[in-house]
C-alpha cells in the first residue's frame, strides 16, 4: 500500500484532507473533510492517514510506504507494538512494515482538548469528569463527531441525521461541535466491523485535528480488571494499552472512564441536568434519537428506573414503549451472560427493587435466585 502526500483542498463550505491510496484493492482516495471554521485544527501530517489505513493494510498483508511527512513516535508505536496489539484482537490481521524517511520535527502540543460527542454515556460521563468538573489544563474544549463507520448500513445520511441531535446538544452542553465526514469506511472490507476497529478508525480524526488539539480523551469501555487483550470483538478492550501508542509529541490520546462501571457512569450522567433533554443511546441504527426498544436503551433504561430517576428522561425517550418492554426484558436479563447486564441485576439487588410479577411467571427460577440474593442483603420483597 502506498499513501501519497497528504492535500489540503479548500471548498466554499469545507476544508478537505486528500491522500491518494494504492494498493491491491486499486486506487482510491482517503479524504476527511471539515467545516471551514474549524480549518486551522488541521494537520498536513501523513498520521492521520497511517493510522486510518493500517488494520485495512495489515488485513490485506501489504507493506506501507508513506510519501508524506509523519511522526517519528507514533511511526514506530504503529511499527511494533501496536501491531502486535492489534493481532492479539483481531488474530487474521499480518504483521507489515511501515516505510519512511520523511520524520517531522515535533511541534509544541496546542492547546485544544477533544472528546467524540455522541450524546450517550459513555460521551457524558467524560464532560462530567473534564468538562463539568476538570480543572483548567485537561478540560475540554472541543466535541467531536466522526463519520468513519459507526454509521452503519445507512452510513452519511444516518450520519447527517445524528449530525443534527449532536449539535443540539452541543449547543445545550456550551462547546463548539467539530463534524468530520470521511470515506475511510470504504477502505475496511465485510468480516472487519466498526466495533472492532473503531478506536483507531476515531484516533485517526484526533491525528487530523492535532494542529489546534493537543489532547484527546476517549471513552473507555473496560475497567482495568475487565480489560484483557485477547481475540475479542470490540476493540476497546485493548484501550488502555493502545491509545497512548496512538500518541504523537503533539498529541496526548488517552482513555477516559475507564474506571467506573457502567451503572456508575449511568449515575453520573443522571447528576446532569442537561442529559434529560439530550441523552441519546440507541444502538438500532435506523434513525436518530432513542428508539427506547432496543437493548441498549432498555438497559439504560433500567438502570434510570432502579435509581429512580427515569421520569427525568421523558424528553428523550418514549417510557409508554419501555414500560411495554420491561417485563420481557426483565427476562433476557436473568439469562444474560454479558457483565454489562449482570451488573444492572447487582444494582437493582443492592437497591431493593421489586422484580415485575409477570417476570416471576415467566421465570420462576431465576427469580427465585434474584429473591435469594436479595434476601441475603437483608430486603426480603
Amino acid at each position: 500500500m502506498r499513501i501519497g502526500v497528504p492535500v489540503l483542498r479548500e471548498h466554499a463550505d469545507r476544508i478537505e484532507y486528500r491522500v491518494a491510496v494504492e494498493w491491491s484493492a486499486g486506487s482510491a482516495t482517503l479524504w476527511y473533510a471539515v467545516e471551514k471554521e474549524h480549518a486551522g485544527l488541521l494537520t498536513d501530517l501523513s498520521d492521520a492517514a497511517l493510522v486510518g489505513l493500517l488494520i485495512p493494510a495489515m488485513a490485506a498483508g501489504e507493506d506501507i510506504h508513506l510519501d508524506g511527512g509523519v511522526s517519528e513516535r507514533l511511526w514506530r508505536s504503529l511499527s511494533g507494538p501496536y501491531q502486535q496489539l492489534l493481532r492479539s484482537i483481531i488474530p487474521s490481521l499480518r504483521p507489515v512494515v511501515i516505510h519512511s524517511t520523511a520524520f517531522r520535527v515535533p511541534r509544541p502540543r496546542a492547546g485544544g482538548v477533544a472528546t467524540g460527542f455522541s450524546g450517550g454515556i459513555d460521551s457524558f460521563c467524560v464532560l462530567a469528569d473534564h468538562y463539568y468538573a476538570e480543572a483548567p489544563g485537561r478540560k475540554v474544549t472541543h466535541l467531536l463527531f466522526n463519520n468513519v463507520g459507526s454509521h452503519g448500513a445507512r452510513g452519511e445520511p444516518l450520519f447527517r441525521e445524528r449530525l443534527a441531535a449532536a449539535k443540539r446538544g452541543a449547543m445545550e452542553v456550551g462547546l463548539p461541535l467539530v463534524a468530520v465526514n470521511s470515506n475511510l469506511d470504504d477502505f475496511y472490507g465485510p468480516g472487519i466491523g466498526f466495533q472492532q476497529t473503531h478506536t483507531p478508525r476515531n484516533a485517526s480524526v484526533a491525528l487530523l485535528l492535532q494542529g489546534g488539539i493537543g489532547r484527546y480523551l476517549y471513552a473507555s469501555t473496560y475497567a482495568p480488571a475487565d480489560a484483557v487483550i485477547r481475540p475479542w470483538y470490540d476493540i476497546s478492550c485493548g484501550d488502555l494499552a493502545g491509545l497512548p501508542m496512538l500518541s504523537t509529541d503533539a498529541l496526548e490520546a488517552a482513555p477516559s472512564g475507564n474506571e467506573y462501571s457502567r451503572v456508575e457512569k449511568t449515575l453520573r450522567v443522571a447528576a446532569l441536568p442537561v442529559t434529560y433533554r439530550t441523552l441519546d443511546v440507541c444502538a438500532a441504527g435506523t434513525a436518530a434519537g432513542n428508539c427506547s426498544a432496543c437493548l441498549k436503551c432498555l438497559r439504560t433504561l433500567l438502570t434510570l428506573e432502579i435509581a429512580g430517576v427515569v421520569d427525568r428522561y421523558g424528553p428523550v425517550f418514549d417510557l409508554d414503549v419501555y414500560y411495554r418492554k420491561r417485563d420481557r426484558y426483565w427476562k433476557k436479563v436473568f439469562r444474560s451472560r454479558s457483565p454489562l447486564v449482570r451488573e444492572v441485576v447487582r444494582f437493582a439487588v443492592e437497591r431493593g427493587h421489586p422484580l415485575p410479577w409477570r417476570a416471576y411467571a415467566a421465570s420462576p427460577l431465576h427469580a427465585v435466585a434474584y429473591l435469594g440474593r436479595r434476601l441475603a442483603r437483608g430486603r426480603p420483597s
